[in-house]
Order: C-alpha cells, then structure tokens, then sequence
C-alpha cells in the first residue's frame, strides 16, 4: 500500500471514529453513562496502559463496585478494553472523551448530557401538541441565556461547546471563502463573536484587516488570550453589547451560527441592526447549517430539533434566509460550502 493510500486509510478510519463518538454522545443510555464517567473523571484518569477498576476508584474517591460496572459499560460502548483482571485501557474511540484529544466530543457530552438540557427534552411532545414556549422555557422558567447568568457550570459547559465549534466552523469559512474575498476591508465585526476565535483566525490570515469581536457585556468581560496567541492583539477589540440595538461599525459583518437561535421576528430585528450600522456596500457573511431539500439527509434537521426545544429558533433553507435579509435591507449577493461538515456560507450586500 502506497503512503498516500495509507494515510487515505487512516484518515477515513479517524473520521469514521469520530462519527461514533458522536453518535455515542447523542444516544441516551451511552450519553448518560459517558457524561457520569466524564464528570467523576475516569476518562482524565486513563490511557492505552491498563489500570485497575479499584485502583481508579481509590484515586478519584469513587465507590469500588459502581466504578467496575461503569467501566464494564463503558467497554460494551466501545470506550474501554477489559481484560481478565479487571483493567481497563482507552481504545481509540474512548481517546476522542479526553478533554485533551485534539478532536474531544467532551464538550458536546457535557453540553448534551447536562441535567439542564436533558430535562428540556422531555417537553418535546407538549411542544409538538401545543407549540412554543420551548422546552427550556417550560422546565426552567426563562430562556437559556437567561438561566446561564445565574448557573456558572451550565454556562460553563456551553461556552466550552461554543468555543470547540468555532474552531472547527473558523477553519471551514477559511476553506469556503476566496483566498483574497476580505483583502477588499477594512474592519470586520463578529456579531455574537464569544470568545473571537474566529475574527482572531481571519485577522492573522489578512494582516491588513482591522477586528472587533462583539458579544455580550458577560462574555467579553475578560478579553481572552486568542488575540496574544495569534498575534493581533493590536488589530482586535472587544466590545459589549446587544445586538437588537446597535453593532459596532464595520465594512465587513460575519455572523456565525446565530439566527437560528431566533425567531424569524428577531432576526430581522438583528439584521435590521447591523443595517443601520453598516456603510453603503458592507458585507455579512451568514454561516449556518442551511436546511436542504426533503430528498437529503442532513445534520441541520436533527439540529432544527435543538432550536425546538432549547432555544426558541429553527433552522431554515435558502429561501427562508433570503427572506429575513431582504426584509432587513441585505441581498444574497453568493454563497459557499465548505469542504467539510454541515455549514454553508452566505454572502449578503446592501447594494
């Protein structure tokens, strides 16, 4: 076998890995039993050298008999190896719930798996018969940005899934977009920007451009060390605020896995915004999971159960996103998709 046939090989095999750890996260019985063995520590605490079940437990504290079925359920997932011992090692598959493996699900586990997510879920009939308010709303009595305010670990634990999908989304608005498509601006402003790691990964790619990362007052309290670690701390600002009354100006707008958090009625309102802002011939890039034809399977309709329930959203197709920008004053003026994963990228003007 060539190299280049092998390392095809390999590549595949990772990305069929992959797909199963992310199957395992989203099923309830494995996703329980993974999220409990995260959150107690186990997966922090093994490798590919086997370890006793009742060394573990004395380590983290653990009960000894619950820790060996734990495990035991977690080699039946696919996670651990058991051998006659009682030890257990990581497979390959179990490394990818490592907080420090390079493509870690554990935040989606953590995210997915809350007590307070799950919990939302069981509204969905209600939902289905009745219509809104969302699950969240219903088991928790305020919307899920409301509630993360006053509950630091679920905040916590979304952020960090936020954090994870924008690396992966950054890299694939890169792949999408033109390689010179943002040489022609001077600033560009991520709405709804969290931490920045996507205006930070554009500005260390056109060293000409100018960022400001804009999200709310809480989560750009503390400007984070993304701007040191790519080297644009001199071209990225934070800025706090909300989005359903001004944005910061820019020439260049980019707004990432944000309206389908929102009704219909709100993006419009947040789009009519940033149009107030933005000079005569801006740009907003639009990147979401847009929904396609009834004939294709796709990540964006199991998505669209998500914005049922937790967040009082929906996914959309083309048209529906048209739509909300035409009302807004924007016109798809193109679009990309990516290489790789689910998201595709919409290019609007005022023009």
């Amino acid at each position: 076998m060539s190299e280049t046939a092998s390392e095809s090989e390999t590549a595949r095999t990772d990305a069929e890995r992959l797909r199963r750890a992310q199957e395992l996260v989203d099923g309830l019985w494995s996703g329980r039993v993974l999220h409990a063995a995260a959150e107690v520590g186990l997966f922090g605490s093994l490798d590919e050298e086997p370890t006793a079940a009742e060394g573990l437990a004395a380590d983290l504290d653990l009960d000894p008999d619950a820790t060996y079925r734990l495990l035991r359920a977690l080699s039946h997932f696919g996670a651990l190896d058991e051998d006659d011992q009682r030890r257990f090692a990581l497979t390959p598959l179990g490394r990818h719930f490592r907080e420090d493996h390079p493509r870690s699900v554990r935040p989606g586990l953590m995210l997915f798996q809350s007590p307070e997510w799950v919990s939302a879920m069981t509204h969905l009939p209600d939902i289905v018969r009745e219509g809104g308010p969302d699950g969240f709303v219903r088991e928790h009595g305020r919307d899920i940005f409301d509630y993360m305010s006053d509950a630091p670990e679920f905040a916590s634990a979304f952020d960090e899934f936020m954090t994870s999908m924008s690396h992966q989304h950054a890299e694939a608005v890169l792949d999408a977009l033109p390689d010179d498509e943002l040489s022609q601006f001077d600033r560009v402003c991520d709405v709804g920007g969290g931490q920045g790691y996507l205006c930070c990964r554009l500005l260390a790619q056109y060293p000409d451009l100018r960022g400001t990362v804009f999200d709310r007052p809480s989560v750009v309290a503390e400007v984070p060390a993304l701007p040191d670690e790519f080297g644009v701390a001199d071209r990225c600002d934070y800025v706090g605020g909300d989005m359903f009354e001004s944005v910061p100006e820019a020439d260049a707008y980019f707004m990432k896995w944000i309206l389908h958090d929102w009704t219909d009625q709100e993006c419009v309102e947040i789009l009519s915004t940033i149009r107030e802002a933005a000079p005569d011939g801006a740009r907003l890039f639009v990147v979401e999971a847009v929904v396609p034809g009834p004939a294709q399977s796709h990540f964006s309709k199991k998505l669209d159960m998500t914005m049922l329930v937790h967040m009082g959203g929906r996914e959309r197709t083309r048209a529906e996103y048209a739509s909300l920008l035409e009302r807004a004053g924007w016109t798809i003026a193109d679009e990309w998709v990516p290489p790789e994963g689910p998201m595709r990228l919409l290019e609007a003007t005022t023009d």
